[in-house]
Parts: C-alpha cells; structure tokens; sequence
C-alpha cells in the first residue's frame, strides 16, 4: 500500500489517504477465508501500522496476526530513479512482529541482493523520516557553509570536495551515535568561531548558530532524566569531556554536574582519567580558575562510591565501568545511561537509556 501522506497546513502529516484504503481493505477481505498481509510502504509517523490495524480489525470483523497482519515496508525511492532505486537499494526494510508474514516478505524480495533488515514496526516508521530529514540538513549545511564561503570569497565546491574525501570521519557512522553532547576544546570552539565570523558578516546560518544551542538542550535532557528519578545523592562516572582523555575543558558532564548542584544534589564522580597531580597547562588552568569546587567531588575508590548513591550516571563510554556496575551487588540502585554502555540492560527496572 502505497498512497500519499501530504502535509496539512501546520506541518502535520495527513494520513487520510492512508485510512481510507484501511477501510476499503477492511471491507474486501471480510468474506475472504486467506491470510492476507498488508505491507505500508507510504511514509508514516509511527503509530500508524498499529492504528491502521484496528480499523481493517472494526471494518472486517478479523484478527491480526490470526487472520491478517499489517507490517511496515517503507520506500526509499528518488524521483526520475525509482526504477533503479528499486532493484538497488541499500537494503530492504521490514517493521513486522509477526513470524509468517516474515518469511513471505523475505520471499518476495528474495531476487534482491541487498541486506533484509528485520525490525520492530515502529522503528522501521521512523526510518523513512531520519532519512528524508537527514538528506535535507545535509543540503542546508552545504549551502551555509556556501554562503559564508562565498562572503570570504573561497569557492564552496572545492571546499565541500576536500571535506567529502574523509570517509573515516566526515562521510562515515563517527559521530552518527545518540548520547551525549560534545564537548572538549575543538568542536564548541570552532563551532561558536564560525557562527560568530558568520554573525559578522550578516549571514544567516541557523542550522549552524543553533548547533550549540542544541548541544545545550541534550545536556539539559539529561538532567531531566536524572531529576526524575528523584534522588538526593548521584554519582557520575566520567568527567571528562569523553573517554580516554583527562581534558576536562568544555565538557558537558561538567556543565551537568553544575545543574545537579545547582538543584541541591550530593554528587560524587569517579573518572580513571583524571588524576588532579597529574593535569597540566590549560588543562590545568581550567581546573584551577573555572571548577575548582567540582575537583572537591572527586572519589578515588568507585566501589566505595557507588555505596553512597541511589542513581548512578554513565557520562563516559569506558568498559572499565560496565565491570565496576556490574560487580556491584546493589540491585536498587538506578543507572542512567548517556552513551550506550549497558544496551543490555534496556529491558531492565532499573536502567535508563538518555534515547533508547
């Protein structure tokens, strides 16, 4: 099923074509005795497969998953290259929780060589808008960093050439994973340099100006995530802006701590990294002159301290803490989890995952 989903004047999306063949589905196979299995390729919010399915289960009178099944089958077609996009994707993408519908979408897209990646319906929904949404930021990306180009007159096409080589980094899945914020001495740097020299010029560049106001927004989800939680003594693993490094300048579990204090927390941190004797220059001076008080929170013992907390926050993606946790025969105790370390956990009472 494949109808269109145009959006309303507020931006959101319409989804009455996708309904309306619901009921007219509903209506055709209520007399009909086979198992029939509706495929949504249209781009849908999630939610959608569930709700269409009870409107063909009210207009037919059937069950799913016992007399049909509804499953998210999303396109990734371009305009003038659906034929290709067709018989060439990058994989085929199946939302579906029930087993034979599984096995006959894997058969009917058994002529395709590409991966068939099986996953839960709702995300399978949500792909379709990270691609689409994904594809536009890179456009207006490219061309802010066209316009503040062409103000410094550099030719924009050369730049974004170069940038494109770097398939490790730039064009790659690094720096492609939810978490935490960034943080450290380059990238808010260099961030708030371009967006100020822009500022200057009269550019406007929101997609790049907003970046560290949505860094900023993550460390705040964050603490929201931990204040729920409600409790009075919190401990922190990893202060440093991210791990493997003792560079505390600009880091965002800093910038969290502060907010955890500032709502009347006991916080204690532990971080393997970071040794107060051993940090030197600028690294130094911004313990010395910025966080001072927070240096005073530091525990040299992390079983000790995780004796003397009811949440425990994960700021840093450091096995050496999976091994510390798990050790650990405190069962009440709540971990929230900022980079994946525990995936896991995700199904456990006591586990927190910041996007997951």
């Amino acid at each position: 099923m494949c109808v269109g989903t145009p959006s309303s004047e507020t931006g959101e999306v319409d989804l009455s074509y996708i309904f309306k063949t619901a009921e007219e589905i509903g209506e055709i196979i209520k007399e009909k005795e086979e198992f029939h299995i509706v495929l949504i390729r249209s781009t849908s919010m999630p939610g959608t497969v569930d709700k269409y399915a009870e409107i063909v289960e009210a207009k037919s009178g059937k069950k799913r998953k016992k007399d049909f099944d509804i499953a998210s089958n999303p396109e990734f077609l371009r305009e003038g290259n659906a034929v290709n996009d067709f018989y060439n994707p990058p994989y085929t993408l199946l939302g579906c929780e029930c087993e034979s519908s599984e096995k006959t979408v894997r058969r009917m897209y058994s002529f395709l060589e590409c991966p068939f990646i099986l996953t839960s319906i709702r995300t399978a929904e949500m792909l379709k808008y990270v691609n689409n949404t994904f594809h536009a930021l890179k456009v207006d990306f490219a061309n802010e960093i066209s316009r503040f180009c062409k103000k410094k007159n550099i030719d924009s096409r050369e730049v974004i050439d170069i940038f494109i080589m770097d398939r490790k980094l730039n064009i790659s899945e690094y720096y492609l994973r939810p978490g935490f914020a960034f943080g450290g001495s380059c990238l808010p740097k260099d961030v708030k340099a371009l967006s100020y020299e822009g500022k200057k010029m009269g550019i406007n560049m929101p997609v790049i100006y907003n970046i560290m106001n949505s860094n900023e927004l993550q460390i705040e989800w964050a603490f929201q995530t931990i204040i729920k939680e409600k409790a009075t003594n919190v401990g922190v693993f990893g202060i440093s802006f991210k791990n493997g490094t003792d560079d505390l300048r600009e880091s965002p579990a800093i910038l969290l701590v502060e907010k955890l204090l500032g709502k009347g927390k006991n916080v204690y941190i532990y971080d393997e990294n970071v040794h107060l004797a051993n940090i030197i220059g600028t690294n130094k001076e911004f313990v010395e002159k910025e966080i001072k008080h927070i240096s005073t929170l530091l525990e040299s013992d992390p079983l000790k301290m995780l004796e003397k907390v009811d949440v425990v926050v994960i700021a840093n993606r450091d096995n050496a803490y999976r091994e510390i946790v798990n050790n650990l025969n405190k069962k009440e105790m709540i971990i929230i989890d900022l980079v994946n370390l525990f995936p896991e956990k995700k199904r456990s009472k006591n586990y927190r995952g910041i996007g997951w």
